[in-house]
């Protein structure tokens, strides 16, 4: 349990270079950001009480700033450019840095994810 939430979690926390290197050219690189993530919190579901208060606070803390963010009037912000740029992007990564600070989780550019991408074109 948990190897999709660190993963996830450490991701987030990486600058907008790592994260953009994470996953290919040809996948909405901020979207699969918050797919990871939201992944995580599934793992995460229905074993809240082996976490500290501590940490499902700074779970929920990620959890709520890349909601305020979801919808179409924030279309701009799934965007490579808004993921360098953006402010709310260093308040994802800093929530994220303190989630994984919260769990004792190193912060280092996480391990490949496993999963398959397929562009459309294939």
């Amino acid at each position: 349990m948990r190897d999709k939430l660190q993963r996830a979690v450490l991701a987030l926390a990486q600058p907008a270079d790592v994260q953009l290197s994470l996953f290919p050219d040809f996948v909405c690189k901020a979207d699969e950001l918050a797919l990871d993530f939201e992944d995580g919190l599934y793992e995460l579901a229905g074993h809240e009480n082996e976490i500290t208060a501590e940490q499902k606070a700074a779970v929920e803390t990620l959890d709520q700033i890349v909601t305020r963010m979801s919808g179409k009037q924030n279309a701009s912000f799934w965007t490579e450019e808004a993921l360098r740029t953006h402010a709310a992007w260093e308040e994802i990564r800093s929530a994220a840095k303190a989630t994984a600070i919260a769990f004792g989780w190193e912060l280092r550019r996480p391990p490949p994810s496993g999963a398959i991408y397929i562009s459309a074109g294939h």
